[in-house]
Protein backbone atom coordinates (compact mmCIF):
# COMPACT_ATOMS: atom_id res chain seq x y z
CA UNK A 1 0.00 0.00 0.00
CA UNK A 2 1.17 3.51 -0.96
CA UNK A 3 1.95 5.57 1.68
CA UNK A 4 0.07 9.05 1.97
CA UNK A 5 3.33 11.02 2.63
CA UNK A 6 4.82 10.19 -0.70
CA UNK A 7 1.78 11.11 -2.20
CA UNK A 8 2.11 14.66 -0.23
CA UNK A 9 5.65 14.90 -1.70
CA UNK A 10 4.45 14.44 -5.15
CA UNK A 11 1.38 16.58 -4.41
CA UNK A 12 3.47 19.38 -3.03
CA UNK A 13 6.36 19.20 -5.88
CA UNK A 14 3.58 19.39 -8.50
CA UNK A 15 1.72 22.24 -6.54
CA UNK A 16 4.99 24.25 -6.54
CA UNK A 17 7.00 23.13 -9.22
CA UNK A 18 9.77 22.51 -7.31
CA UNK A 19 11.10 20.06 -5.27
CA UNK A 20 13.15 22.85 -2.70
CA UNK A 21 9.69 24.36 -2.97
CA UNK A 22 7.98 21.60 -2.21
CA UNK A 23 9.92 20.81 1.34
CA UNK A 24 9.64 24.12 2.58
CA UNK A 25 5.50 24.05 1.87
CA UNK A 26 5.31 20.46 4.02
CA UNK A 27 8.76 21.13 5.92
CA UNK A 28 10.45 17.91 4.86
CA UNK A 29 14.38 18.41 3.52
CA UNK A 30 14.80 18.53 -0.73
CA UNK A 31 16.61 15.08 0.10
CA UNK A 32 13.67 13.67 1.54
CA UNK A 33 11.09 14.74 -1.10
CA UNK A 34 12.95 14.13 -3.76
CA UNK A 35 13.56 10.54 -1.96
CA UNK A 36 10.15 9.68 -1.55
CA UNK A 37 8.83 10.80 -5.18
CA UNK A 38 11.52 8.60 -6.38
CA UNK A 39 10.70 5.90 -4.20
CA UNK A 40 6.89 6.83 -5.55
CA UNK A 41 7.51 6.26 -8.90
CA UNK A 42 9.58 3.48 -8.31
CA UNK A 43 6.34 1.57 -6.51
CA UNK A 44 3.83 2.73 -9.32
CA UNK A 45 6.06 1.76 -12.00
CA UNK A 46 5.40 5.19 -14.34
CA UNK A 47 7.88 8.42 -14.05
CA UNK A 48 6.21 11.41 -12.45
CA UNK A 49 8.44 14.47 -13.23
CA UNK A 50 10.25 14.95 -16.12
CA UNK A 51 13.72 16.19 -14.51
CA UNK A 52 15.67 17.21 -17.67
CA UNK A 53 15.17 20.71 -17.21
CA UNK A 54 16.18 23.17 -14.14
CA UNK A 55 12.61 22.41 -12.68
CA UNK A 56 11.05 18.94 -12.34
CA UNK A 57 7.97 19.35 -14.65
CA UNK A 58 4.89 17.07 -14.94
CA UNK A 59 4.83 13.91 -17.15
CA UNK A 60 1.23 13.06 -19.20
CA UNK A 61 1.59 10.16 -16.23
CA UNK A 62 2.22 12.03 -13.22
CA UNK A 63 -0.90 14.83 -14.41
CA UNK A 64 -2.93 11.87 -15.40
CA UNK A 65 -2.34 10.73 -11.72
CA UNK A 66 -2.62 14.18 -9.98
CA UNK A 67 -6.17 14.40 -9.28
CA UNK A 68 -6.43 10.85 -7.67
CA UNK A 69 -3.49 11.49 -5.10
CA UNK A 70 -5.44 14.63 -3.97
CA UNK A 71 -8.24 12.26 -3.44
CA UNK A 72 -6.40 9.92 -1.76
CA UNK A 73 -4.77 12.33 0.45
CA UNK A 74 -7.84 14.15 1.51
CA UNK A 75 -9.13 10.80 2.49
CA UNK A 76 -6.84 9.69 4.62
CA UNK A 77 -6.65 13.20 6.83
CA UNK A 78 -10.19 12.83 6.90
CA UNK A 79 -10.66 9.53 8.30
CA UNK A 80 -8.02 10.48 10.65
CA UNK A 81 -9.18 13.56 11.86
CA UNK A 82 -12.51 11.95 12.20
CA UNK A 83 -11.16 8.82 13.86
CA UNK A 84 -8.93 11.63 16.08
CA UNK A 85 -12.57 13.58 17.35
CA UNK A 86 -14.47 10.35 17.99
CA UNK A 87 -11.59 8.68 20.30
CA UNK A 88 -11.71 12.26 22.21
CA UNK A 89 -15.51 11.56 22.91
CA UNK A 90 -17.22 13.43 19.67
CA UNK A 91 -20.35 11.37 19.17
CA UNK A 92 -21.08 10.01 15.87
CA UNK A 93 -24.79 10.97 15.79
CA UNK A 94 -26.34 14.01 17.36
CA UNK A 95 -30.10 14.77 17.13
CA UNK A 96 -31.35 18.40 17.79
CA UNK A 97 -35.19 19.36 18.43
CA UNK A 98 -36.77 22.81 17.82
CA UNK A 99 -39.68 24.03 18.17
CA UNK A 100 -41.87 24.20 15.15
CA UNK A 101 -43.01 27.47 16.00
CA UNK A 102 -39.31 29.26 15.98
CA UNK A 103 -37.68 30.59 12.91
CA UNK A 104 -35.37 28.49 12.24
CA UNK A 105 -33.00 30.25 10.01
CA UNK A 106 -30.37 31.15 12.70
CA UNK A 107 -30.24 27.49 13.74
CA UNK A 108 -29.22 26.41 10.14
CA UNK A 109 -26.62 28.82 10.42
CA UNK A 110 -25.37 27.26 13.53
CA UNK A 111 -25.95 23.47 12.05
CA UNK A 112 -23.29 24.52 8.94
CA UNK A 113 -20.71 25.79 11.32
CA UNK A 114 -21.00 22.52 13.38
CA UNK A 115 -20.92 20.38 10.06
CA UNK A 116 -17.67 22.32 9.12
CA UNK A 117 -16.43 21.42 12.50
CA UNK A 118 -17.38 17.85 12.62
CA UNK A 119 -17.88 16.53 9.17
CA UNK A 120 -17.80 13.31 10.17
CA UNK A 121 -21.33 13.79 12.44
CA UNK A 122 -24.31 13.08 11.58
CA UNK A 123 -27.00 15.18 12.39
CA UNK A 124 -30.66 14.93 12.33
CA UNK A 125 -32.67 17.57 13.57
CA UNK A 126 -36.49 17.30 13.91
CA UNK A 127 -38.98 20.76 13.99
CA UNK A 128 -41.90 19.27 15.81
CA UNK A 129 -44.76 20.45 18.35
CA UNK A 130 -43.50 20.94 22.09
CA UNK A 131 -45.58 18.30 23.33
CA UNK A 132 -44.06 15.54 20.60
CA UNK A 133 -40.66 17.07 21.73
CA UNK A 134 -40.21 16.04 25.30
CA UNK A 135 -41.81 12.97 24.66
CA UNK A 136 -38.48 12.41 21.91
CA UNK A 137 -36.61 13.80 24.99
CA UNK A 138 -38.38 11.43 27.79
CA UNK A 139 -37.32 8.31 25.48
CA UNK A 140 -33.81 9.14 25.23
CA UNK A 141 -34.19 10.05 21.08
CA UNK A 142 -33.00 13.27 21.30
CA UNK A 143 -29.66 14.83 22.30
CA UNK A 144 -30.69 18.56 22.73
CA UNK A 145 -33.97 20.06 22.47
CA UNK A 146 -34.93 23.93 22.11
CA UNK A 147 -38.34 24.48 23.30
CA UNK A 148 -40.71 26.88 25.89
CA UNK A 149 -39.96 27.04 29.61
CA UNK A 150 -42.52 24.98 31.45
CA UNK A 151 -42.70 25.49 35.11
CA UNK A 152 -41.30 22.82 37.81
CA UNK A 153 -38.80 20.40 37.24
CA UNK A 154 -38.54 17.78 35.07
CA UNK A 155 -37.98 14.06 36.36
CA UNK A 156 -36.72 13.28 32.92
CA UNK A 157 -34.71 15.92 31.86
CA UNK A 158 -31.84 18.44 32.59
CA UNK A 159 -32.16 21.81 31.37
CA UNK A 160 -30.49 25.80 30.92
CA UNK A 161 -32.53 28.93 30.60
CA UNK A 162 -31.42 30.84 27.19
CA UNK A 163 -33.67 33.79 27.46
CA UNK A 164 -36.80 35.16 25.76
CA UNK A 165 -38.32 35.27 21.95
CA UNK A 166 -40.12 38.47 21.36
CA UNK A 167 -43.75 37.59 19.93
CA UNK A 168 -45.05 39.87 17.25
CA UNK A 169 -49.00 40.22 15.57
CA UNK A 170 -48.21 40.45 12.03
CA UNK A 171 -49.87 40.79 8.84
CA UNK A 172 -49.77 41.76 5.39
CA UNK A 173 -48.75 44.91 4.17
CA UNK A 174 -52.27 44.19 1.88
CA UNK A 175 -54.12 43.09 4.41
CA UNK A 176 -56.92 45.66 5.55
CA UNK A 177 -55.15 45.67 9.29
CA UNK A 178 -52.12 47.21 7.63
CA UNK A 179 -54.26 50.14 6.54
CA UNK A 180 -55.44 51.00 10.14
CA UNK A 181 -53.63 53.82 12.12
CA UNK A 182 -54.80 52.28 15.02
CA UNK A 183 -55.53 48.79 15.40
CA UNK A 184 -58.49 47.60 17.96
CA UNK A 185 -59.27 44.01 19.51
CA UNK A 186 -62.56 44.14 17.61
CA UNK A 187 -60.41 44.65 14.71
CA UNK A 188 -58.46 41.44 14.84
CA UNK A 189 -61.84 39.54 16.28
CA UNK A 190 -63.27 40.38 13.12
CA UNK A 191 -60.42 39.22 11.00
CA UNK A 192 -59.20 35.57 10.09
CA UNK A 193 -56.43 34.78 12.77
CA UNK A 194 -53.23 32.42 12.03
CA UNK A 195 -52.61 29.62 14.78
CA UNK A 196 -50.52 27.05 15.60
CA UNK A 197 -51.66 23.66 15.05
CA UNK A 198 -49.99 22.26 17.59
CA UNK A 199 -51.81 24.00 20.42
CA UNK A 200 -54.66 21.49 21.47
CA UNK A 201 -57.87 23.35 21.66
CA UNK A 202 -57.97 22.16 25.19
CA UNK A 203 -54.71 23.84 26.34
CA UNK A 204 -54.93 26.52 28.20
CA UNK A 205 -52.34 28.59 25.68
CA UNK A 206 -54.67 27.77 22.91
CA UNK A 207 -57.72 29.66 24.76
CA UNK A 208 -55.51 32.92 25.74
CA UNK A 209 -53.85 33.00 22.26
CA UNK A 210 -57.08 32.86 20.17
CA UNK A 211 -59.08 35.68 19.84
CA UNK A 212 -60.79 35.73 16.43
CA UNK A 213 -63.94 33.23 16.17
CA UNK A 214 -62.11 32.93 12.30
CA UNK A 215 -59.15 30.40 12.61
CA UNK A 216 -56.78 29.26 10.44
CA UNK A 217 -54.33 26.17 11.91
CA UNK A 218 -51.33 25.30 10.68
CA UNK A 219 -48.35 24.01 11.68
CA UNK A 220 -44.51 25.69 11.69
CA UNK A 221 -43.26 29.18 11.93
CA UNK A 222 -42.47 29.42 7.93
CA UNK A 223 -45.73 27.89 6.99
CA UNK A 224 -47.58 30.48 9.56
CA UNK A 225 -45.64 33.52 7.51
CA UNK A 226 -46.17 32.37 4.23
CA UNK A 227 -49.79 32.35 5.14
CA UNK A 228 -49.71 36.07 6.90
CA UNK A 229 -47.51 37.09 3.97
CA UNK A 230 -50.09 35.66 1.40
CA UNK A 231 -52.62 37.76 3.01
CA UNK A 232 -55.13 34.78 4.57
CA UNK A 233 -54.99 36.63 7.87
CA UNK A 234 -53.18 37.97 10.72
CA UNK A 235 -50.65 35.80 12.91
CA UNK A 236 -48.61 35.83 16.86
CA UNK A 237 -45.19 34.83 15.40
CA UNK A 238 -41.67 35.01 16.94
CA UNK A 239 -39.84 37.91 16.45
CA UNK A 240 -37.39 36.97 13.18
CA UNK A 241 -34.16 37.67 13.28
CA UNK A 242 -34.21 39.89 10.05
CA UNK A 243 -36.55 41.76 8.11
CA UNK A 244 -39.43 39.70 6.47
CA UNK A 245 -40.82 41.59 3.02
CA UNK A 246 -44.53 41.94 2.72
CA UNK A 247 -45.51 42.13 6.16
CA UNK A 248 -46.70 44.90 8.64
CA UNK A 249 -46.13 44.58 12.17
CA UNK A 250 -49.31 45.35 14.43
CA UNK A 251 -49.42 46.99 18.01
CA UNK A 252 -52.94 46.06 18.96
CA UNK A 253 -54.56 48.28 21.95
CA UNK A 254 -54.50 45.31 24.17
CA UNK A 255 -50.60 45.04 23.78
CA UNK A 256 -49.48 47.51 26.82
CA UNK A 257 -45.91 45.91 26.90
CA UNK A 258 -43.77 44.33 24.68
CA UNK A 259 -45.26 40.06 24.59
CA UNK A 260 -42.08 37.35 25.37
CA UNK A 261 -41.51 33.64 25.37
CA UNK A 262 -39.19 32.37 27.46
CA UNK A 263 -37.33 29.09 26.75
CA UNK A 264 -34.85 26.47 27.52
CA UNK A 265 -32.17 23.96 25.83
CA UNK A 266 -32.99 20.52 27.33
CA UNK A 267 -32.02 17.16 27.42
CA UNK A 268 -32.31 13.30 28.87
CA UNK A 269 -31.99 13.73 32.50
CA UNK A 270 -27.90 12.19 33.76
CA UNK A 271 -26.90 12.68 30.17
CA UNK A 272 -23.06 13.89 30.12
CA UNK A 273 -23.07 17.06 28.30
CA UNK A 274 -20.04 17.20 24.94
CA UNK A 275 -18.96 19.41 23.37
CA UNK A 276 -21.32 19.48 20.41
CA UNK A 277 -23.65 20.10 23.26
CA UNK A 278 -21.68 22.94 25.02
CA UNK A 279 -21.11 24.28 20.84
CA UNK A 280 -25.18 24.51 20.63
CA UNK A 281 -26.02 26.06 23.87
CA UNK A 282 -23.31 28.88 23.70
CA UNK A 283 -24.32 29.58 19.87
CA UNK A 284 -28.33 29.59 20.83
CA UNK A 285 -28.00 31.85 23.88
CA UNK A 286 -27.15 34.69 22.14
CA UNK A 287 -30.21 34.32 19.42
CA UNK A 288 -32.09 34.74 22.51
CA UNK A 289 -30.14 37.64 23.87
CA UNK A 290 -30.83 39.52 20.78
CA UNK A 291 -34.13 38.84 20.27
Amino acid sequence: MIKPDLLKCFIAAADTGSFSAAGRLIGKHLATVSGNIARLEDELGVRLFDRDGKYPQLTDAGLNLYDGAKVVVDSVERFTRNASQLSAGVPAAFTLAIDENVDFQPIALLLKQAQQQWPHLRFKVMCHCVSDIFDSVREGEVDLALTPSLEGNSQFYEFQAIGHCDVMIACSKQHPLAKKRQVTNDDLMAHTQILSSALDKQDTLYNVTKMSPSVCCVNGYQSMLQLVQAGVGWAMLSSPHKEVQDIKILTPEFMQTQMQIQYDLIWPKNQPLNEVHQFFIQGIKPIFSKA
